[in-house]
């Protein structure tokens, strides 16, 4: 057992998925901020819990030669980065070694491939910045507390200008957030200033558009929760279509504010084409895209390979989207439908699962072993919940492919992997 405040010298033993230390204090647990494996590091206990404790990283009495010299100034206190501290061939090893472990704890035995990461700055193409009053910014780590934001490494400059130019123009109304998305080539930008309570910003859109010609729409909302959340909102367009379009692996895609689109176009689209390469349909098969978003992967699969595809949604709006992005790519051979995807009843010969970080339900699962699929392709942004699910489908499924891992989510503490599973 460790008492609060006391400090020790330390060896690391590991690295966790959050860029923590890990080390033990007579067999007692202790995660150390931004420690790197194999380092001798002076520390100080700051909490204390039953089973394991944190620590401050007081002084790196011998480091790690992946560590580098972080260039944000507020990577100490912002909770958006865990890795800024390390380089990025050390950050892939940490997560590609931590997906394995996590298989490896549920006794799933794969085979697993080096991790990918094409791109590793400013690759979001999506953003949500909190309002203090004077600046925008992130939260703080485990708080509501907002840091200042002046420049992000995962962002495209032009999201901070814009972020700059609104906390400016906008300066004295009732301003909460700052919801940014744009496309590739940033020739199209979506802007979304949101409130405590209904603001008129005509005046404001008019000087935007004159400083940021790439603007293609805007649009607001307002919220008086304490929570905040996207899907909570209820957008109001006041300038242009209320969409943007981006591309992707060839295909065009109009992205409206809930849509779902992921934030690493440039990762997305390795993913996507290893997805639709391990679901190989043919032209006369059928196959489902379930928790289907706005239908990228399903579309982008019955585009390439002519299968009759059905995508499930939940979401109405998401669904809506989906169906205009078929039409928009000419491909007539998908049909979508907004249910939940446990409920989906075709007789489908494969099928690919992206399910929310929570995993699947149990009806979902119940629902895949009734259907029976030839092929399950399960993409996962966790490896927790995905090794959950395929438990419960290894009885009447083989896991047919290494676990690949896409590094989605680069110098934060999130990944994305995928599997394919046959049936036995």
């Amino acid at each position: 057992m460790v008492n609060l405040n006391e400090i020790y010298e330390v060896v690391i033993e590991d690295t966790n998925i959050f860029a923590n230390g890990v080390c033990h204090i007579d067999s007692f647990v202790v995660f150390v901020e931004n420690a790197l494996k194999g380092e001798k590091c002076k520390i100080q206990i700051s909490k204390v819990h039953p089973r394991f404790a944190y620590a401050k990283c007081n002084e790196v009495l011998e480091s790690n030669i992946n560590r580098t010299a972080h260039v944000c100034d507020k990577y100490e206190k912002c909770g958006g980065c865990s890795f800024l501290h390390t380089s990025i061939n050390f950050e892939n090893e940490t997560k590609e070694n931590f997906v394995k472990s996590v298989f490896t704890k549920n006794k799933i035995n794969a085979i697993f491939e080096k991790i990918i990461c094409p791109v590793s700055e400013k690759y979001r193409n999506k953003i949500v910045l909190f309002y203090n009053g004077q600046s925008f910014g992130y939260n703080e780590k485990s708080t509501t507390k907002i840091i200042e934001h002046t420049s992000c490494i995962l962002n495209n400059e032009i999201f901070d200008n814009i972020a700059l130019f609104t906390a400016k123009a906008l300066k004295g109304t009732p301003l909460r957030a700052l919801y940014l998305r744009k496309n590739r080539d940033n020739t199209e930008i979506m802007v979304c200033p949101i409130f405590y309570t209904q603001t008129s910003i005509l005046e404001y859109v008019s000087l935007l558009l004159k400083e940021f010609p790439n603007v293609k729409t805007v649009l607001t909302a307002s919220i008086k929760d304490k929570d905040f959340a996207t899907e909570k909102l209820t957008f109001k367009t006041v300038y242009g279509d209320g969409y943007i379009t981006d591309t992707l692996c060839g295909l065009s895609f109009k992205i409206s504010p809930k849509s779902f689109y992921q934030v690493n176009p440039d990762c997305a689209e390795l993913l996507y084409k290893k997805a639709i390469e391990l679901l190989n349909p043919q032209p006369n098969e059928q196959i489902a895209d379930l928790f289907c978003g706005t239908g990228t992967m399903g579309i982008i699969t019955a585009k390439r390979t002519n299968c009759k595809a059905y995508g499930i949604e939940i979401e109405p709006s998401a669904v809506k989207d989906a169906r205009t992005n078929a039409k928009l790519n000419g491909v007539t051979n998908i049909e979508f439908k907004a249910q939940d995807a446990s409920k989906f009843d075709k007789q489908i010969d494969s099928c690919i699962i992206d399910p929310p970080r929570k995993g699947c339900s149990k009806l979902m699962l119940d629902t895949l072993l009734r259907l029976k699929p030839k092929r399950i392709v399960y993409v996962s942004c966790n490896p927790d919940t995905m090794c959950n699910d395929l438990k419960a489908l290894l009885n009447d499924y083989a896991i047919s492919s290494p676990v690949y891992t896409y590094n989605q989510f680069p110098r934060t503490s999130h990944t994305e992997s995928i599997v394919m599973l046959t049936l036995k």
